[in-house]
């Protein structure tokens, strides 16, 4: 049994990997075929739930994420609208509704229901700045990509089940843990006071590019987590990076390709690819994750050019990439002290340090 567990957890990984990538593929041709202007949406929202849990989610749960959408996108354009003339205000809400669904996330709030939370009140705000239809497009949209996204995930366990519990295969991946309420608050902080600077700019000078920007923004913040090391929290934002240049060079074959099928070809290749090691887990799956997510975001927009853009703008929509990344990078490392874990270090900082030999504590401690 115990040689069999390993081979079972390795099936299972590749199950959801197929379940990862059939997903994305499938969204992403229903919002091609329905022609969304926002077609990055139902693909991006289908990982993050398939990411999130490797158990198909219940009626009531699909439920809930439409559901949670219309009242935050509700919210937020009523908000957008009504302190139109007091940006001041319409600032101090925003941050206080982001503010709070960080700190849930970090709590253990649902992961996915918190991005959408977020989503809406980044997003809105600042379409709203260009015109009211736009924001109102946007919310449509955001409501439509979440069905297909359910609906997609509901298609993708009929076709794939979980295996049965009990099964070997079935051990699900270690769950994000909850941090202490002090800690969740000192990060949720430190993510909107990054958010901050970026809402104010983007508000003050409207252009529907820039919630680009946001939605790395808050992918990257999302995905460092406060116990891991500079190469870990590095690697996630190289991760977008490459899964940006992936995406360009994806969207060059797709120009070549020129057809349907060869796109759904592409998707469902990189697709494999990243979720494969997305399902396997561990401490760089939040990379592949970051990766991939990037990597939906640039070809949806090389496919689909946002309402007001063109194809023309795509290679200054990758700089704004590049930038997102770096500016995340710097302000990360300056409110770092208020995400650090304070008190006694973690297993992972412990096993660092090599036991002690007996003599050596027979010696006493070291003197330098």
């Amino acid at each position: 049994m115990d040689a069999s567990q390993p081979r079972g957890i390795e099936i299972a990984a590749r199950r959801h990997a197929l379940r990862i990538a059939l997903a994305a593929t499938l969204a992403f041709t229903i919002a091609e075929l329905a022609d969304w202007e926002f077609s990055f949406l139902a693909p991006m929202l289908a990982v993050q739930f398939l990411a999130a849990s490797r158990k198909a989610p219940g009626f009531l749960q699909g439920a809930a994420v439409p559901l949670v959408i219309l009242i935050a996108t509700s919210v937020a354009l009523g908000i957008s609208t009504l302190t139109s003339l007091t940006p001041v205000v319409l600032l101090l809400l925003i941050s206080l509704v982001i503010c709070l669904s960080f700190y849930g996330q970090r709590r253990g709030a649902p992961s996915a229901l918190m991005l959408l939370i977020q989503i809406a009140f980044c997003c809105i705000p600042v379409i709203h700045t260009i015109s009211f239809d736009l924001a109102w497009l946007f919310m449509t949209a955001l409501i439509q990509g979440s069905i297909a996204a359910i609906v997609t995930v509901w298609i993708i366990y009929w076709l794939i089940p979980a295996p049965a519990i009990g099964d070997a295969s079935a051990t699900p991946p270690p769950a994000q843990p909850a941090h202490e309420p002090v800690l969740a608050a000192r990060i949720a902080l430190s993510d909107t006071l990054i958010l901050l600077p970026v809402l104010v700019a983007f508000i003050m000078r409207g252009d529907i590019d820039n919630i680009i920007v946001l939605m790395i923004a808050l992918n990257l913040l999302r995905a460092v987590e406060p116990e891991q090391s500079g190469r870990i929290a590095a690697a996630i934002i190289l991760g977008n990076v490459v899964g940006g240049a992936v995406g360009v060079l994806a969207y060059q074959f797709v120009v070549l390709g020129g057809s349907l099928v060869f796109f759904v070809l592409i998707v469902l290749a990189l697709g494999l690819w990243f979720g494969e090691r997305i399902a396997i887990g561990g401490p760089k799956a939040p990379v592949y994750a970051i990766a991939f997510a990037t990597f939906l975001l640039i070809l949806g927009l090389g496919v689909a050019p946002l309402p007001g853009g063109s194809e023309e703008l795509f290679a200054t929509r990758i700089i704004k990439i590049l930038l997102a990344s770096a500016y995340t990078i710097g302000a990360l490392s300056l409110v770092a002290h208020l995400r650090r874990l304070k008190g006694p270090a973690s297993p992972a900082i412990k096993l660092r340090a090599p036991p002690r030999s007996e003599a050596a504590r027979q010696r006493g401690p070291t003197r330098w």
